[in-house]
């Protein structure tokens, strides 16, 4: 059975190659034959814009479209580049080993010459959230041979609330799916309010393969001695500090893993070239984590990190996701107040108990694996 993923892929971020590739193993692992569809998004140096097919963001506000002309202009001036050429290379070694389909720079080709698959899927990730620099409506599936099955699987829509042409436009798009799943629990509810479809609530595709894979991938970070991670996707002065005041108290040496952190000083270790493999290691081995990130939360799930805490910031629109990721897992005691004023020994008195974690894990893995089974046949 051929299978194609539209989702975000080729990515400088951690927890977009994670996911992706989780999905694209899982379902090689099935015996399919599967690849991703090499979609080009604006960041990319090659990509050509369309005329046609156009985001969301352009539409919603005009603070909304500054922000990202901004963020967009940056990312090309510097190549997509804003990390280390290390960096970089690292992410592109590691995406390498995803089968791709043919490159598609523009939105267009992709509907003129679509690639051929017994089923496609919309993949996870933030994939149908309208304030992307993207246009969303490819990864509605909406370029497929008609007659051609397309479902998807965990996507995010990551923000609660969509405008009236959004809500139109999606139901358009979602009434022609064979089946439908999302990743977050309150995506469910904002769809199932305005699509008249049945809608399914699944976990992240990284919790599709086992914590032995992942562990078998892992590199042992070099530090011997206990240590307290912070991870952020971009630089978070406030989660820093913070961090550091817990290390300070606590005597536990600070690692900060930041793609775009700098070393201001010795009072802490800062990790901007992590690999994929090295982020596994970091988290795995920690004392504790703190971060902002979806996917930092999910791998101290996976790995079975001794303590975590999930920060949202005040000004976040996405925490969604983290908030139904720590429900889902009883774990609402683990995410930090907004004023970040817990000692060292109030969080480290709050246990996780990996055993209950492993249980709700094999559980929602369970209910991914049967959803996809109902369209993942090797013998059709």
């Amino acid at each position: 059975m051929r299978v194609g993923i539209i989702t975000i892929h080729n990515s400088p971020n951690y927890g977009a190659c994670l996911q992706a590739f989780a999905l694209w193993k899982y379902i090689e692992q099935q015996g399919c034959d599967c690849e991703i569809i090499d979609l080009y998004r604006p960041h990319q140096e090659e990509y050509i814009p369309s005329k046609i097919y156009k985001p969301y963001y352009k539409t919603r506000s005009v603070k909304s479209l500054l922000k990202k002309v901004i963020k967009i202009a940056c990312l090309k001036k510097t190549k997509q580049l804003p990390y280390s050429v290390e960096a970089f290379a690292k992410f592109k070694k590691f995406n390498s080993a995803i089968k791709l389909s043919k490159a598609y720079k523009k939105i267009d080709d992709l509907y003129a010459n679509p690639p051929i698959y017994d089923l496609y899927i919309a993949g996870s990730d933030q994939l149908w959230n309208p304030t992307q620099p993207y246009c969303l409506e490819p990864y509605f599936l909406t370029f497929v041979p008609q007659g051609s099955k397309k479902i998807s699987f965990a996507t995010s829509i990551g923000i609660t609330n969509l405008t009236n042409k959004e809500k139109q436009d999606f139901k358009k798009w979602l009434l022609q799916f064979d089946a439908i799943s999302v990743r977050e629990k309150q995506a469910q509810t904002l769809l199932e309010s305005f699509v008249n479809r049945d809608i399914e609530q699944v976990a992240d595709p990284t919790f599709l393969l086992e914590e032995s894979f992942w562990k078998s991938m892992i590199e042992i970070p070099t530090i011997t001695q206990p240590y307290i991670l912070l991870f952020t996707l971009n630089h978070n002065q406030q989660l820093l500090d913070y961090s550091l005041h817990l290390s300070t108290e606590s005597g536990i040496p600070l690692i900060y893993l930041c793609q775009t952190a700098k070393q201001l000083d010795n009072s802490f270790t800062t990790i901007t070239n992590a690999s994929i493999e090295e982020f596994l290691g970091y988290i795995a081995h920690a004392e504790m984590v703190i971060t902002e990130s979806f996917h930092g939360t999910v791998f101290s799930l996976i790995l079975g990190t001794k303590n975590f805490y999930s920060y949202i910031s005040k000004n976040s629109v996405r925490g969604s996701r983290l908030e139904d990721l720590l429900t889902t897992f009883h774990l609402e005691s683990h995410l930090l107040p907004q004023n970040m004023n817990a000692s060292y020994k109030t969080l480290s008195e709050q246990h996780i108990d990996t055993n209950k974690i492993s249980k709700i894990i094999s559980i929602e893995r369970k209910h991914s694996v049967t959803f996809l089974a109902k369209w993942i046949n090797t013998e059709k």
